[in-house]
């Protein structure tokens, strides 16, 4: 077998032209489609590690209910039910509000995320990312106090947030008491944490609430516990206009949805590879009609049909091989490009891709591959010429 992949590598090295324009379809091809899946990998694991920052522990309560429809919204109430349900530990309510904020005379519209701070230690304490890197947590009775995430602190604003500066939120100043440490999750890392009926009455929400965070007692199954909550919910609003979620089931529903973006992402990149497999197709009856001689000699001295298919096979698995290779590299560099300028215009975090070993290996199968079944014809072909009729051409 190697016989025949340096027998065509040097085929190719000979119509270097013909060669580089075959490649180049792959290589477009390879790199869309690795670029294109690589948005979707990178999505789930920013997911993964969001949940795992969350903790496994944790039950999520999202209020479903729109405005004109049947049901209601989850109100401190909710959040009360949901405490006395067997194998809930601590049950916080939490509202999240998007504000405008001023620090030093810069205006910028950032995320609130308003807790009970009596509940809010407790629900998180463990977990890992929400931890204090300076000051302290919020405590009750806290008037115009705020924790603030890393990237509030570092460079949400032009100038850095320490402790003892203000932020005014709404035309309020709140003093910054504490700051966590970095998470690497976008959304914690740029919020302002706040006291829950401070921000509520600064926006007339009255108890509402935009979801619940659950913490289960060690011991417990997370998701039987999801179930009786669900019940607890169901009896109590009449209607469902809630959703309960653990992080098991979180990874299911988005690992389904992303996995449909991908097979859709992918699917439209490979219209690309397929131009190249045309083009390897073409490339290699070219070669079978230029080589025809050749081929005759072959055959003359011994060679078999066999012999002579394995030979344009191995130059066509080796065209969408090397196409694939340079493929995944460009890819790759295509996938790093994409982190940075998300970074610099969506924010850190948002839209994270990544290329896993896993997707390198199946791009370079696939281009192999792709090689292969576009090399099947001309290699038929080739082993099918009459060695008198081509020793004549």
């Amino acid at each position: 077998m190697i016989e025949y992949i340096l027998l065509s590598l040097r085929n190719l090295s000979q119509q270097k032209t013909r060669a580089f324009l075959t490649l180049l379809g792959v290589i477009i091809g390879i790199t869309a489609i690795v670029a294109m899946i690589s948005i979707g990998e990178g999505m789930k694991y920013s997911l993964e590690k969001q949940l795992k920052t969350l903790g496994s522990d944790k039950i999520l309560v999202f209020s479903t209910y729109t405005y004109g429809t049947k049901g209601k919204e989850l109100t401190d109430e909710d959040a009360r039910l949901i405490e006395d349900v067997v194998g809930v530990e601590i049950s916080s309510p939490l509202v999240s509000v998007v504000a405008p904020t001023k620090f030093r005379g810069e205006e910028k519209l950032a995320t609130i995320w308003a807790l009970e701070p009596a509940k809010s230690r407790r629900t998180f304490a463990g977990v890992s990312g929400y931890e204090l890197m300076q000051g302290r947590w919020l405590r009750k009775g806290d008037k115009y106090k705020i924790a603030i995430g890393y990237k509030i602190h570092d460079d949400f604003y032009d100038r850095k947030v320490n402790l003892g500066n203000t932020i005014e939120i709404r035309g309020n100043n709140f003093q910054v008491v504490g700051i966590f440490e970095k998470t690497g999750d976008a959304d914690s890392d740029s919020a302002i944490y706040a006291d829950i009926d401070q921000i509520r009455e600064i926006f007339g929400m009255g108890n509402k609430v935009t979801m619940i965070i659950v913490r289960t007692k060690e011991g417990y199954d997370v998701e039987e516990v999801a179930k009786k909550i669900e019940e607890v919910l169901e009896k109590s609003h009449k209607e469902k206009d809630f959703q309960v979620f653990t992080p098991k089931q979180v990874v299911e529903q988005v690992g389904k949805a992303l996995a449909v973006v991908q097979i859709v992402f992918g699917g439209i990149a490979s219209v690309s590879l397929l131009v190249g497999a045309i083009g390897i197709a073409n490339t290699m009856l070219m070669n079978v009609i230029e080589r025809t001689r050749e081929i005759g000699i072959m055959k003359a001295t011994g060679a078999t049909n066999k012999r002579i298919i394995k030979i344009f096979l191995a130059e066509a698995g080796a065209i969408g091989m090397v196409g694939g290779g340079i493929g995944i590299a460009f890819g790759y560099i295509i996938s790093k490009i994409i982190n940075k300028a998300a970074d610099k215009y969506l924010g850190e975090g948002i839209l994270v891709t990544k290329v896993s070993l896993e997707l390198a290996v199946f791009a370079l199968l696939f281009s192999l591959i792709v090689g292969i079944i576009s090399g099947i014809y001309p290699a038929k072909k080739a082993s099918e010429l009459d060695p008198v009729v081509a020793l004549r051409s």
